[in-house]
């Protein structure tokens, strides 16, 4: 059988590893940014729906954007 030597380093454990993450800078799209800071909303729909709405908003004059706050 091939020989396997032990691992060179020392695994940090877990509870150092949580640690250290929350002690990170958290991300900018979090509480950091003000209440009305546009920020992107990412979500999957079908391509029908968004073509609807995005009649709907032309039929209005109106942006999507502005008509998805509406609504």
């Amino acid at each position: 059988m091939a020989k396997i030597a032990p691992p060179t380093e020392k695994k940090t454990p877990v509870k150092r590893v949580v640690k250290k993450a929350s002690e990170m800078k958290s991300n900018k799209a979090t509480g950091q940014t003000p209440p009305d800071a546009i920020i992107p909303l990412q979500i999957k729909i079908p391509e029908t729906v968004k073509n609807e709405f995005k009649a709907m908003a032309s039929i209005r004059g109106q942006s999507m954007n502005a008509l998805f706050l509406e609504m």
